[in-house]
């Protein structure tokens, strides 16, 4: 089968580190281990020149913005920067030029091309896969990762959400099946009209042959100076909907019973400044390491230092839409996993079982469960090996792909 793998958004760097780039080239790889062949589309490989592009097995064919595009992005921008009014009318304006300018390549390079299905991820004011469905005549399947307008509406100003609104419903209306990586998502996508049938909730997943139970990491530990101590550990982005807010304060709480106990970060994001700030103000400056972003075939390693895996997610302003890469990750590295009891969260992780769940903002019961784990070791070794084979035996990328083909077979 051959399948043409759409991923219009500028956010996404399908090459590059995010949790969705990884999401895109794993996807195309277990497609490509089941026998298909995968083109991605997207405007971009890396957000830098300077980023090291990682590896896919699918071709990968990039088509940015027209010059013209840009010109008129930059007129947009100027125009809003000489009025002194913060605005994101240029970065709307952009996703709906390029829609149209997508939809021409597409058309011009796959007209004549033997392509099976077109496997859309959503993105905001992105429509090119309905019009690729009626000129082609071939099905259309849409991926579904969040509910993006009304993210946009919550957490971004935004002059145009009328229209991406209007975008998305015609998207979905007009797939012949969508794939949710959660049930909430999967309630969220038929109140907008589109009938249960065609939806399926497929959670995100892992690599097995990359993310496996932990292995000697002594030199890495020697690396970043890491001494004998109980190691916490977190990897994503520093953002709110994160929780990574409650992080100084468990430090705190932990270092009153492990003076030498360490945190470990590995990601970037928008709210470093003001957990670096915390993190000082409260004395933990020996306590934290900010490990940066990383490549994603590094994390493993990481993963491997930690005692604790931490996934602290705060209560969104919306339903818990999300299926957090992360988790599948941790499990599968056989590290025991405190997490928030909420969303899909609840479902992968059983408690006392495969973790330990706690309410959202809990620090009480935050704290309890990593000391619970620092204090028995016979329980953290029983929560990583049953959390890593749950995952081998539900969470693949592999078994997401034969559900995915099963899917598209029955069209």
């Amino acid at each position: 089968m051959n399948i043409l793998y759409i991923c219009a958004d500028h956010g996404i760097p399908v090459l590059g580190k995010k949790g969705a780039s990884v999401h895109v080239r794993e996807m195309s790889n277990a497609f490509i281990r089941a026998g298909h062949s995968v083109i991605i589309v997207a405007p971009m490989a890396t957000k830098s020149l300077w980023e090291k592009s990682q590896d896919t097995q699918a071709e990968f064919i990039p088509i940015p913005v027209s010059k013209n595009a840009v010109n008129l992005i930059r007129t947009i921008k100027a125009y809003t920067n000489a009025l002194d009014v913060a605005s994101s009318l240029s970065s709307e304006i952009r996703r709906m030029v390029y829609n149209e300018e997508l939809e021409v390549d597409l058309l011009r390079r796959f007209k004549n091309s033997p392509t099976d299905v077109i496997y859309v991820r959503a993105s905001l004011y992105s429509t090119v896969g309905v019009t690729l469905k009626k000129i082609l005549g071939i099905p259309l399947i849409v991926e579904i990762n969040s509910p993006l307008p009304l993210e946009q509406s919550l957490y971004r100003s935004s002059e145009t959400n009328t229209l991406a609104y209007a975008a998305e419903r015609k998207l979905l209306t007009h797939a012949d099946a969508i794939l949710c990586v959660s049930q909430e998502l999967k309630n969220y996508v038929e109140s907008l009209g589109v009938h249960g049938d065609r939806v399926s909730v497929i959670p995100n997943g892992v690599n097995p042959q990359f993310f496996r139970p932990r292995k000697n990491c002594k030199k890495i530990r020697e690396k970043l100076g890491l001494d004998s101590g109980p190691i916490l550990g977190f990897v994503g982005g520093l953002r709110p909907w994160h929780g990574v807010g409650i992080l100084p304060e468990l430090l705190e709480r932990m270092k009153a019973y492990h003076s030498d106990v360490k945190l470990l970060i590995v990601g970037e994001g928008p709210l470093k400044e003001r957990l670096s700030n915390e993190f000082s103000e409260k004395n933990l400056g020996s306590n934290i390491i900010f490990a940066g972003n990383i490549p994603h075939i590094d994390i493993p390693d990481m993963i491997h230092l930690f005692d604790i895996a931490l996934a602290p997610y705060a209560q969104p302003k919306h339903n818990f839409y999300f299926s957090p890469l992360k988790l599948f990750e941790y499990m599968a590295c056989a590290v025991p996993v405190v997490t928030t009891r909420i969303g899909q969260i609840s479902e992968v992780i059983q408690h006392n079982e495969t973790g330990l769940l706690y309410d959202p903002e809990d620090i009480e019961a935050l704290t309890s469960h990593c000391l619970n784990i620092i204090e028995n070791p016979k329980l953290a070794q029983w929560l990583g090996v049953k959390a890593s084979q749950r995952v081998k035996e539900k969470y693949t990328w592999d078994h997401n792909v034969k559900r995915v083909i099963e899917i598209i077979e029955s069209l």
